[in-house]
């Protein structure tokens, strides 16, 4: 890292309170929320302010009532502000500030507020907006979209209040999310579910909780919460199985042992599946290259007699119907080009995974553009996925190369805090006005992170996660284990395990008196 010193520095906590915050955290997900809980509960410090653009708490866990409940325990609700679109932000080199426009939104229709915008300041800016936030647009390629009759939606935009009930209803997507939502509609009374997917996935079979979904439900949080460290326990064995996994199947020459794993989730996929869909819920690429899909009675579902799952390519819609193409070749069955009826045609066609903060505009030093500058390095890249030069004081949490594909990624938002806490403990302290990375630090981790890569199997196929075959600056491709046991793959490695001095925690960096 580099960072500035000064000798002196002002007071900038007498600012008016609603024109300036020393730390501004753009999310109210999980990474925001924890960020705020983490600077109250190991730097004693309140005075930041987190701005999402949603009407409620959670970010992608919107519907889950957990952040609400994380958000009261920490007594941040009042650090929080809701229906509000972080439209630019502009380092401010002479104040050594961010210069931020917001935009208040309207909570009902998300539409900009009649008070238009305004300009607030912070010293430092930490991103929590994470991946999963702008979904995919209309497929290209699929015509009629004018033309069509029926009710659009897209997964990450469900609304609270729709009816399914005697409705045509065509799904799209094999992901993670659309294989919640095909048995979780087919317990209405819809008529008839069509289900087209392009590539079937890697399914996992589900750990059945002890005595069964809802009694688990029930009872787990109060025996966690009576058992001393039986919830660390319990964390601590599933990372381990994970990790154990990523050693055995995602490093891309461990062949036979990946294709052990292949074959217990084909084992699974044709126990519960119906004979016909085997063909085309068989992947032909390997397991772990895409997001895997813990089976969540998905396929048990496909035996409703309402279910239809194709594979044939989607062409277009016309009026009330989905129109889909010509035989595709994971099907064991020769298919003409043929339409379904369509009242609500639902999209889980997934996220722009690889935009990271798109659209929000940021211009660092001398008018760097961020996304001008990682379009110019290839893709985005930053130091240990959390910061970037020419951009002080500015933190991502799930940054680019952050995310994992063989675990959870709550241990990555967590490191990524650790860190960041780390960085701006002497920029709060008031002995570091501006901290950044040293461009060659920059391209020595991405150079580190494109060999590792390599190695894996991510590599093997296109997914969400390189961008359909450009450049993936989404996973992170290592486990946390072998991180540690790894330092030149872990080029920062050291900074994470800084001890007490300045001088060690920006080791390697410019230090200017």
């Amino acid at each position: 890292m580099a960072s500035s010193i000064q000798s002196t520095t002002p007071d900038h906590y007498r600012r008016p309170p609603d024109s300036y915050y020393p730390i501004v955290i753009i999310g109210a997900g999980p990474s925001g929320i924890a960020m705020g809980c983490q600077l109250k509960l190991e730097l004693h410090f309140d005075k930041f302010k987190i701005f999402d653009r949603q009407g409620g708490l959670g970010g992608t866990w919107w519907a889950n009532r957990y952040p609400g409940v994380v958000v009261e325990r920490f007594e941040i609700k009042d650090n929080i502000s809701l229906s509000t679109e972080m439209r630019s932000l502009k380092w401010r080199e002479q104040e050594q500030e961010w210069e931020i426009e917001i935009c208040r939104l309207s909570p009902e229709t998300k539409l900009k507020h009649p008070t238009g915008l305004e300009i607030i300041r912070a010293k430092i800016v930490v991103s929590g907006a994470g991946i999963l936030t702008n979904p995919n647009d209309w497929p290209e390629g699929v015509s009629g979209r004018d033309t069509f009759e029926g009710e659009v939606l897209h997964s990450a935009e469900w609304p609270q209040n729709i009816n399914l009930e005697e409705k045509n209803v065509v799904l799209v997507g094999s992901g993670c999310t659309a294989a919640q939502i095909a048995p979780a509609i087919l317990k209405t009374e819809l008529k008839s579910l069509t289900h087209i997917i392009r590539s079937p996935p890697w399914f996992v079979p589900r750990i059945k909780e002890p005595g069964g979904k809802e009694e688990y439900a029930k009872f787990a949080p109060k025996i966690y919460g009576s058992v001393p460290l039986l919830g660390f326990i319990v964390r601590m064995m599933i990372c381990g199985m994970s990790e154990l996994l990523w050693y055995t199947t995602f490093i891309q020459e461990n062949l036979k042992l990946r294709q052990i794993s292949e074959k217990t989730s084909l084992d699974h996929m044709r126990k519960l599946a119906p004979e016909k869909y085997h063909s085309m819920l068989t992947p032909q690429y390997s397991l772990g290259c895409k997001r895997r899909v813990f089976d969540n009675d998905w396929l048990q579902s496909m035996s409703d007699p309402r279910y239809t799952l194709t594979t044939q390519p989607w062409l277009s819609v016309e009026g009330s119907k989905v129109i889909v193409g010509n035989y595709d070749a994971n099907s064991d069955v020769s298919a003409l080009p043929c339409s379904y009826p369509t009242d609500v045609l639902i999209l889980a066609t997934g996220f722009k995974a690889s935009q990271f903060l798109h659209p929000l505009s940021i211009t660092g030093r001398q008018g760097a553009s961020l996304h001008r500058v990682w379009e110019e390095r290839g893709g985005p890249q930053a130091y240990m996925g959390t910061s970037i030069d020419q951009f002080p004081n500015f933190f991502m949490i799930m940054g680019p190369n952050t995310f994992v594909g063989h675990t959870s990624v709550i241990m990555s938002i967590e490191n990524n805090i650790q860190y960041i806490l780390k960085m701006i403990r002497p920029i709060i302290d008031g002995n570091v006005t501006s901290l950044e990375p040293k461009p060659d630090a920059v391209v020595k981790w991405t150079q580190g992170i494109k060999k590792d890569m390599q190695e894996t199997v991510y590599e093997s196929c296109q997914s969400w996660y390189n961008d359909s075959g450009a450049w993936n600056s989404v996973i992170y491709p290592l486990t946390f284990t072998s991180a540690a046991s790894t330092p030149s793959s872990m080029t920062g490695i050291k900074t994470l395990l800084y001890k007490a001095s300045l001088d060690e925690r920006v080791s390697g960096c410019c230090i200017y008196p």
